[in-house]
């Protein structure tokens, strides 16, 4: 499900933010919860993600909330016909397995 990946991917973003800035600090996160509960029926999910992203664009100390708010909406965009069913509670029409590997880099 690509709803279910681009949210499994901001939440990933917002964790590797620096935490340096409001955007980064609390945006990120935001969006990212909130497009967790889109997959599982929110149905105002989707316009709270879409202003948030709006809003961090550019504000940033980096470009990081920048590259993560653009590819959220691309993600809403592109997956829309995704957001009816999740938003309906009748959930993942594609079940919830992920694809997409995000490794974790020891640091």
């Amino acid at each position: 499900c690509g709803l279910c990946e681009t949210a499994r991917v901001a939440r990933y973003l917002a964790q590797e933010s620096a935490r340096q800035c409001g955007p980064c600090l609390n945006g990120l996160a935001a969006i990212a919860g909130a497009l967790a509960k889109l997959t599982k029926g929110d149905e105002q999910a989707a316009r709270r993600v879409t202003r948030w992203a709006d809003q961090i664009r550019g504000r940033g100390a980096c470009h990081h909330p920048d590259g993560a708010a653009r590819f959220v909406a691309s993600g809403l965009a592109v997956f829309a016909h995704e957001i009816g069913p999740h938003a309906s509670g009748r959930g993942c029409p594609h079940g919830h397995s992920h694809m997409l590997p995000i490794v974790r880099e020891v640091r």
